[in-house]
């Protein structure tokens, strides 16, 4: 920074101000650089927002307190845009299973997770330090780097007073220019918006007086990084129904270096924390792992990164916005056990929701009251998220002799239960059945009944599902082509490679097999292009805006996808299905019908003359269904612009 940016305080490390310290205007200032605080920078910066991210720390924290990222999670980073996820999949491991031990002897090995309906069948295993560095060199690449050694002492939101002046968040930060820690230089940050990402104890939180109700439990938890030398089976995680009724639970990290996290029992009235950890030794740590194990297993630790003895949090902030201005994300909003792995999750997908609504917001394309659905729709998300790692934990924790012989009778039959595929964590594990309720932005149709089936309504998560993608015949054909007016692709793509991009609606237009049918298929495919053509150029014209797709510019803030069915030799006989435009230049296929039935539309069209069959939905920018109708008419493609209208300014 240059000297006239700056002002020197050295009144032992006070942060008074006055009116000379200087003053920085940003649009959006994010505190905090762990993986929310900097995926949260990523999706701004996409949707061309300029941020400033701070964070207290001289850089990203080596040690990492998540371990583990679950499916819906790869899901959201799978659509920010083609190929990024990759980046993550090259750094992580499949968790595929866990093995259980009775004390040191083997019982089996059962799936982390069940079966699931996304195209990622396991989560990852990946530490967030890894996880952090990558999103902050995607966000170095774009001319975005954390200023690290910046911490926040204050902050507050100023509301307008009335006159042309908008309200906006005020905010002091200062770093430490002296070895000694008596001088630091401060500044003044007036943002439109800040998002407090800075974690579990967050300063943004107090200072806005935000209370963070819950429970603390009297549990005690060790928790160790480190290389270690055993005699017992190593695998990438062995959870241990010890022989003392307690659990210990074994993560292979990289190398041989291991995260064991150990029950140990309950704190005395009079315990203090911090002296627990002041007594806390690697010899102590040694023998209570020990204890757990059958008598003659060999355990031992070679090298400590990390020993800690934690109780857990169960809190969650009452409010996510405060005076429109400040947001609360991640632990900042929500704290619980580690048991599931839903913090950082849970967190990442808080940045997602925030992102996208704030990007629309502050490039004029909907109304700030949009802001306020990221409250209503993230918290019960944190309940959830405590709910069930709290059932996780209390499941592991030594609940007595009662509780220790069910959990021996587990054991017995886990072989069993393997074999049906019982999994370790249950199905909400996988955060994929995740529902917003009923708003503006998830809107159920004026006239026409929601489905049955939740899966289908608005709120839900846009089910994924494999497509082939049609394309034009090519103009030099092979033999093989020679008599067929459309050539597909050689491999699918699933409905969550197709709805990428930052901030973008998406219309899946599902005709079922109206197109194939010989009998109306160019009167079908002249009025539904038509629909496409004219409502997309509609749509196009009244909102759009600037977003980096690809290091490309692509002001397109909704694109449009047809998806039909029917027997796929049926479409090479007429060479209109394919050559004329669908959407966005491709038409998609989905030959088991799978997609047509997980969004709740029937598969086979029974009208001929009209546009009465298939369905309309809007996928929401973070792949939750906003919006549905059925048919295909001109009413339905109103009820779509009015649902935009109910959003966009």
């Amino acid at each position: 920074m240059s000297n006239s940016d700056s002002s020197i305080n050295s009144s032992s490390g006070s942060s008074v101000i006055d009116a000379s310290t200087p003053v920085q205007k940003i649009p959006v200032l994010i505190v905090g650089a762990g993986p929310v605080g900097l995926f949260e920078a990523v999706l701004l910066t996409r949707m061309g927002i300029h941020v400033r991210v701070i964070e207290r720390e001289p850089e990203i924290a080596p040690m990492s307190r998540a371990l583990g990222t679950h499916v819906r999670s790869l899901e959201i980073l799978s659509l920010v845009e083609e190929g990024f996820i990759d980046k993550f999949l090259a750094q992580g491991r499949p968790l595929v299973d866990a093995h259980m031990f009775y004390g040191s002897r083997p019982m089996c090995a059962m799936p982390v997770t069940s079966i699931n309906t996304s195209k990622f069948e396991w989560p990852l295993f990946m530490e967030q330090e890894r996880l952090a560095k990558i999103l902050e060199k995607d966000l170095a690449e774009m001319g975005v780097y954390v200023e690290y050694g910046w911490e926040l002492t204050d902050t507050e939101a100023v509301e307008s007073t009335g006159g042309t002046e908008e309200s906006y968040a005020k905010t002091v930060i200062r770093r430490t220019i002296a070895p000694e820690g008596q001088e630091h230089e401060l500044k003044v940050v007036r943002s439109e918006y800040l998002i407090a990402a800075d974690g579990g104890r967050s300063t943004v939180r107090h200072k806005i007086n935000v209370q963070f109700p819950g429970r603390t439990l009297p549990f005690r938890t060790i928790m160790f990084d480190g290389a270690i030398e055993t005699d017992m089976e190593k695998h990438e995680i062995s959870a241990v129904v010890g022989v003392n009724r307690k659990t210990v639970v074994f993560f292979h990290m990289h190398d041989n270096i291991y995260r064991i996290v150990l029950e140990h029992g309950q704190f005395a009235p009079n315990d203090d924390l911090d002296q627990v950890n002041r007594d806390l030794t690697v010899e102590d740590f040694e023998r209570n792992v020990r204890a757990c194990l059958h008598p003659g297993t060999e355990f031992k630790v070679l090298s400590k990164l990390w020993l800690i003895c934690f109780r857990v949090n169960e809190r969650r902030a009452e409010n996510y916005v405060h005076k429109g201005r400040i947001f609360l994300v991640g632990d900042a909003a929500h704290v619980h056990s580690p048991a599931g792995g839903q913090g950082m999750n849970t967190g990442l997908q808080d940045a997602y929701n925030l992102a996208w609504k704030l990007g629309l917001v502050m490039n004029k394309l909907a109304p700030a009251t949009l802001l306020q659905s990221y409250h209503e729709e993230r918290q019960p998300m944190a309940d959830r998220a405590i709910a069930l790692s709290s059932a996780l934990m209390a499941r592991a924790r030594d609940g007595g002799l009662i509780n220790h012989y069910m959990k021996r009778v587990f054991m017995i039959l886990s072989p069993l239960l393997a074999k049906i595929g019982i999994a370790v964590f249950p199905p909400a594990a996988n955060m994929l059945e995740i529902r917003y309720p009923a708003n503006d932005i998830n809107l159920p149709h004026k006239t026409q009944k929601q489905p049955n089936n939740v899966a289908h309504q608005v709120g839900a998560r846009a089910p994924d599902g494999p497509l082939l993608c049609l394309l034009p015949a090519s103009k030099d054909p092979s033999p093989v082509d020679k008599n067929k007016a459309t050539s597909v692709e050689k491999n699918c793509v699933f409905v969550h490679d197709v709805i990428v991009g930052v901030g973008r609606f998406h219309i899946l237009v599902l005709v079922s097999n109206s197109l194939v049918d010989p009998a109306s298929l160019q009167e079908r495919q002249e009025a539904l292009a038509k629909s496409i053509k004219d409502n997309l150029s509609q749509w196009r014209t009244r909102w759009h805006f600037i977003t980096v797709q690809g290091d490309k510019p692509d002001n397109q803030l909704f694109k449009l996808h047809v998806v039909a069915t029917g027997t796929l030799s049926d479409s090479h006989r007429n060479g209109l299905l394919a050559q004329c435009a669908q959407g966005d230049g491709r038409l998609f296929w989905d030959c088991s019908e799978e997609v047509h039935t997980a969004f709740g539309v029937p598969a086979k069209a029974k009208g001929r003359s009209s546009m009465s069959e298939g369905a309309i939905v809007v996928v929401r920018p973070d792949s939750h269904i906003g919006f549905r109708v059925q048919g295909l008419d001109k009413s339905a493609w109103r009820d779509v612009t009015e649902y935009f209208e109910t959003i966009l300014a």
